[in-house]
């Protein structure tokens, strides 16, 4: 499910395998399955796959209580990374012949042997203690591998890295997102249900309706994390601890090996003093969460008993270990959990960043990998919510025919047949849903003579309906058929909200595959250039 860069060499599989496979490469071992075993190797049951929500756990479902538990922090989700500067400078100082070829050639076999004692001994993946085993491994020409750098400009270079191989992560996430909504949307298109203001009953309106504005919601997020990308894509390295160097550096060459498109960071201070790319990162993450949080809430809404309008598939629901009838919206309250999760790393980075000096400081916090996790794991798991959320079309129906949505269709027949002034029908209207409430009769059951009454007294006399136009004004069908203008919930609005977000995707899953297949082609060549450089 995660973005995961393709290359052909041993070296380039070992550099890019989570933690534990990497220990499977290395010992030839089989790492401890993930699942509990009893002593008879037999896998054991889910314990929360009990009662009503007896089947299978979602995966995407699953995730949201793996990066809970999580133990991975910003020194190991990073290693992959400094790995792969590392190479990529020590062949910059080489081309410029800063280094020979010899010394070279140490240095990147010594990194291969210092990779895999840091995955036995996680302290050596902090940069300072990594440089001292490399030393050991290969004598004093590891020590020429820092040449010109600092581990300002490292860190934020890597930082940038991993950031961009999460960004790209996300946006794939979205797209998926965006995709499942328009698939329901399609599947949805005369579905009425009821739009909601203020959580009361306010228009009639479709479910497919309701999801294009989802999706165009999704669409503004999905926008802004493409135009974070070119600002993320950018390489710092060069800067130094932030004055750069007298060394003669090829600050362009290391950012294509990189797979930085020869952009850099420019100025030096900026290069280890900007923080705006990852606090900006955190701010589209919380307005993102923000967006699929009011979702999830409003999916719980809808389904509570009282309102039936749709219910979770059991594969995302969880149960109560005492309530037998328990089916709980699990999926949704823990999506909600996370949006909070990453609202907090917002303010955490932006506290740590206000009336702070414009220099590299160890105040600035980092987006940690536990946040990012969890707008991924929300996002996959709300994608299988929509894909297979039950929809009760006939409550959806009953509701909005018997409570009052169509009373703004009332009013404007009366502004129509009668040439009232808008306000006056709306309050002869309101007095038509007041006699109803007081009467216990459901919005289908108004009647011309009910009209009547409230025209006298509001206005002084009886008004032009009949009891046809009367029918086709209550009817939340016609009101829908009627609505055609551009948003709008008819049919073929709707359609064409679907068409023109399915494009959007269509082309922003070009552009998403063309970044993958960039950095997975820049990521191979260079290490066959550094395999080449140690033979």
């Amino acid at each position: 499910m995660k973005f995961k860069i393709l290359c052909s060499l041993t070296l380039a599989i070992y550099l890019f395998l989570p933690l534990k496979l990497k220990a499977q490469f290395i010992t030839g071992k089989d790492p401890i399955p993930e699942s509990s075993t009893n002593n008879s190797g037999k896998s054991l049951q889910d314990a929360s796959r009990i009662g009503r929500t007896s089947g299978s756990k979602a995966p995407e479902f699953q995730e949201l209580y793996d990066y809970e538990v999580s133990t991975k922090n910003l020194v190991s989700a990073t290693f992959p990374y400094q790995s792969l500067l590392h190479r990529a400078y020590v062949i910059m100082l080489t081309e410029q012949k800063i280094i020979d070829h010899k010394e070279a050639k140490s240095i990147l076999n010594g990194l291969v042997k210092v990779d895999k004692l840091a995955l036995e001994n996680p302290s050596l993946q902090v940069y300072l203690p990594y440089e001292a085993q490399l030393i050991k491994e290969v004598g004093s020409a590891g020590g020429k591998m820092h040449i010109g750098r600092s581990r300002n400009d490292l860190d934020n270079t890597t930082n940038r890295m991993y950031l961009r191989d999460q960004l790209i992560e996300v946006i794939d996430a979205v797209i998926r997102l965006r995709k499942a909504i328009q698939t329901k949307a399609m599947d949805h298109l005369q579905t009425v249900m009821v739009i909601y203001t203020h959580r009361k009953e306010a228009q009639p309106g479709t479910l497919a309706h309701y999801l294009t504005a989802i999706d165009e919601s999704l669409a503004k997020s999905l926008e802004r994390y493409i135009q974070l990308y070119d600002r993320i894509d950018q390489s710092p390295l060069g800067s130094g601890a932030s004055g750069g160097t007298g060394w003669p550096l090829d600050r362009y060459r290391v950012a294509d090996l990189l797979g930085f498109n020869r952009q850099l960071v420019v100025n030096t201070i900026e290069g280890v003093a900007g923080w705006d790319h990852i606090a900006e990162f955190a701010a589209d993450n919380a307005i993102f969460m923000s967006d699929l949080s009011r979702l999830a809430s409003e999916l719980q809404l809808w389904s509570t008993d009282e309102y039936n309008s749709v219910e979770m598939d059991n594969s995302y629901a969880g149960i109560s270990s005492m309530m037998p009838q328990k089916k709980n919206p699990d999926a949704l309250e823990r999506t909600r959990k996370a949006s909070a999760l990453t609202m907090g790393q917002l303010v955490a980075i932006l506290s740590s960043t206000n009336s702070i000096e414009y220099q590299h400081s160890g105040v600035r916090v980092m987006l940690e990998p536990k946040s990012l996790d969890a707008v991924l794991a929300a996002t996959h798991t709300m994608t299988g919510v929509v894909s297979t959320l039950h929809v009760n079309k006939e409550t959806m129906l009953k509701y909005a025919r018997e409570n009052f949505s169509t009373m703004t269709d009332l009013a404007d027949l009366l502004v129509r047949s009668n040439h009232l002034d808008f306000r006056d029908a709306h309050e002869v209207i309101a007095s038509v849903v007041n006699n109803a409430l007081k009467q216990k009769k459901t919005a289908d059951q108004i009647t011309v003579e009910m009209i009547q009454t409230a025209a006298k007294e509001r206005l002084g006399h009886e008004l032009s309906v009949t009891a046809k136009q009367l029918q086709t004004a209550l009817d939340p069908v016609q009101s829908i058929t009627h609505k055609t203008g551009p948003g709008m919930p008819a049919i073929s609005s709707v359609t064409q909200m679907i068409t023109t977000g399915q494009k959007d995707v269509a082309a922003r899953s070009v552009w998403l595959e063309k970044q993958k297949t960039y950095l997975s082609r820049k990521n191979q060549e260079l290490i066959e250039l550094a395999g080449s450089y140690s033979q």
